[in-house]
């Protein structure tokens, strides 16, 4: 029995907190997206493909719920990010928490519309600029993990060069500081990635790109799926 409970305390760990939550209705709202899509074109009936449609929209407005009040939470982290060292970074995470803030505030509104509690005439609009601010945050985060990559290989060619003339306790932390950034680099390289994927989403709801609702419904399903490794990590190591 004890072994029982502590294999689920990961589980618990992670579905208590918001964020694990949400990961979860992500994923299954993406995959709902695709499979109404594959559904749809092996010619099931209109009412299976009906119910993951269905599906999709549910959750997705749950989520839009749950998101409400977080503009303020980025706006705060925006401010925060005034004291940023690095003039470079500063600006781009400044830039993503605006975005972001300016993102989750039109979702509030599309939230209001889809659930009822009050219809607005231009709600196209609203979720185009939405889509945009979400759009501008992703690349903000992108470019900011790219200049960091950089920053990190700047490191490790000067660890690297460092090691020709050290003492064997100097290359002791050399070989330290190297086996570091290589873990700064994988968690970055995955960053990168679920960002480059994740932008392919707004981008098609601004028609940027010309994607079909299977391979956004895909494309999101992975990404969230890395978001929850990635969160099921944080919340497990603590």
């Amino acid at each position: 029995m004890s072994n029982a409970v502590i294999n689920v305390q990961p589980w618990l760990k992670f579905t208590a907190t918001t964020v694990g939550r949400d990961k979860i209705y992500r994923a299954v709202q993406y995959f709902s997206r695709f499979l109404a899509w594959y559904l749809l074109r092996q010619g099931s009936s209109k009412e299976t493909v009906a119910r993951f449609n269905n599906l999709k929209k549910t959750l997705a407005l749950s989520r839009k719920l749950m998101r409400f009040g977080k503009p303020v939470e980025h706006l705060e982290a925006a401010v925060l990010a005034t004291g940023v060292k690095d003039e470079f970074l500063r600006f781009c995470t400044i830039g993503k928490q605006l975005a972001y803030a300016g993102y989750l505030s039109y979702d509030a509104l599309i939230f209001l519309d889809g659930a009822g509690a009050y219809k607005f005439t231009n709600i196209k609009r609203y979720t185009e600029l939405a889509n945009k601010f979400w759009l501008a945050g992703i690349v903000f985060s992108f470019i900011s993990g790219l200049y960091k990559s950089r920053q990190i290989q700047i490191r490790r060619h000067a660890a690297l060069r460092g090691l020709k003339h050290q003492s064997e306790s100097e290359k002791a932390y050399s070989r330290t500081e190297l086996s570091s950034l290589a873990g700064e680099q994988h968690a970055l390289n995955k960053m990168l990635l679920q960002d480059g994927l994740d932008m392919l989403i707004p981008a098609s709801g601004l028609n940027y790109v010309n994607l079909d609702d299977g391979a956004v419904g895909l494309i999101g399903t992975a990404t969230s799926l890395m978001g929850a490794q990635s969160h099921w990590v944080k919340v497990n190591s603590k």
